[in-house]
């Protein structure tokens, strides 16, 4: 392996490495290679071509290139992170422990509060799709799924029909790296479920499929579709489109699953957040609970 073709092929063995022993998502493989890209385009242009020439200061100028770009903290930070892992396997895998991005620090993040509607708000939502047809059914039956199990879209839109149990109140959905995990539905999302997949779904289904949500033509619903239809029924409920998306309707899950007293690791759990420090943002949104669960419980909150 020589010239700029070395580099390339240890990016392609990399995300091999990551589809095949990590399993990781095609999605994540995707911005993954992007992330790499820009940094392999950088090297390229400075003529450094091969793994054994990329030194520390490289890698600081391209972050520093892209900082002056207008890329935001979180943007940059998931670059390093993608920038670390590649040059760690090359260490590994090439070049022997030779390792230029073993220092390399992510930005500090501000820790950005997710967005989260009210409980008026996500009703609102929730109550938007009108009507008694196939799709009306379908798209109550999605954003309550949604809402009620904290699943991601693609969760969603991949799920099947034997991994649905509405019996025991349960859906089985697979997350990032292929992992399964079982979520609890509650009733009224169970009562939605029931009607769609009685009533609405097989008015849409041209074929054979085992798919839970499709649509109009019988195909699966792609996550692009879910994100136009919360948009319009953010704008039919009376909420601005542009602060309400698919993945708000998760964040309103946990935040409203940690109001009401449930635990962080059980939300974790239901998330399908592998560390529970990615969970603990969402301990940040409930500041004024436990400020009066403080005053309420403890014995000098009040004394003058």
């Amino acid at each position: 392996m020589v010239g700029a073709c070395e580099l390339r092929i240890l990016l392609q063995g990399y995300l091999d490495y990551l589809r095949v022993e990590c399993g990781l998502a095609e999605n994540t493989l995707a911005a993954y290679r992007r992330d790499l890209e820009f940094l392999l385009e950088f090297l390229f242009a400075r003529t450094v071509l091969e793994a054994r020439a990329v030194q520390p200061p490289h890698l600081t100028a391209f972050l520093a290139g892209q900082r002056a770009e207008g890329l935001d903290d979180r943007t940059l930070a998931r670059r390093v992170s993608a920038i670390r892992m590649f040059f760690r396997y090359v260490s590994v895998e090439h070049t022997k422990g030779y390792d230029p991005a073993q220092h390399l620090d992510p930005p500090k993040l501000a820790g950005t509060l997710p967005g989260c509607l009210a409980l008026e708000d996500v009703q609102r939502l929730l109550d938007a799709p009108q009507g008694t047809d196939a799709l009306a059914l379908r798209d109550r039956a999605l954003l309550h799924s949604l809402y009620a199990t904290g699943a991601r879209v693609s969760e969603v839109c991949d799920l099947t029909l034997p991994r649905v149990n509405l019996d025991a109140g349960y859906l089985a959905v697979k997350g990032k790296g292929s992992k399964e995990r079982v979520v609890p539905i509650g009733a009224v999302a169970v009562g939605h479920l029931r009607l769609w997949l009685a009533q609405g779904r097989p008015q849409l289904l041209k074929a054979p499929t085992d798919l839970v949500y499709v649509t109009r033509t019988g195909r699966r619903l792609s996550r692009t579709r879910v994100w136009e239809l919360v948009k319009n029924y953010a704008l039919a409920g009376g909420m601005d489109p542009e602060q309400v998306h698919p993945h708000t309707l998760r964040h309103c899950f946990a935040t409203h699953m940690l109001e009401n007293g449930a635990d962080i690791r059980s939300v974790q759990e239901m998330l399908g957040h592998v560390s529970i420090s990615t969970t603990q943002i969402y301990t940040h949104v409930d500041q004024k609970r436990l400020r009066s669960v403080m005053l309420r419980f403890h014995p000098r909150a009040n004394s003058a």
